[in-house]
């Protein structure tokens, strides 16, 4: 992709080849605070794979933390106060929207992104399993 000052840099052209040999220096945006809920089935535990899937709970922050571990410190953290005051009804929240059918004993981990557009694990878990049918949420059985 090209921006219109490295067109005007590159003067006259007409053919293809000549636009695609053309330098383009694509700057990354570094990616702002994600948080992701992913549920147990959709990455191994203790992988460093990225999970499968979309999040089932997604939340983008304005602009990324510093690019070390005390800025994904500070992502965790700022994901964890937006989660918790959701808690008491994760189990309805997250049957709602989840975009498969049944969910039977899963746990939901969180997830983030910061700076890179990678998921980064954060063995944080909502400390419960979840079980849903036709998107309402059940007692899982002992």
């Amino acid at each position: 992709f090209l921006t219109l000052v490295e067109i005007a840099r590159a003067g006259n052209m007409t053919t293809t080849t000549e636009i695609s040999n053309i330098n383009t220096k694509e700057t990354k945006e570094p990616v702002p605070c994600t948080c992701g809920v992913f549920l147990s089935g959709q990455f191994k535990k203790g992988s460093k794979d990225q999970p499968k899937g979309v999040p089932v709970l997604t939340q983008e922050m304005d602009t990324p933390f510093l690019n070390n571990s005390v800025g994904n410190r500070q992502c965790i953290n700022k994901c964890l106060e937006l989660i918790i005051k959701h808690l008491p009804k994760s189990s309805e929240i997250l049957c709602s929207i989840v975009d498969r059918d049944p969910i039977y004993k899963e746990r939901a981990y969180l997830f983030v992104k910061n700076y890179s557009d990678k998921w980064f694990g954060t063995n944080l878990s909502a400390g419960r399993v979840f079980c849903c049918k036709d998107n309402e949420p059940y007692k899982c059985p002992a």
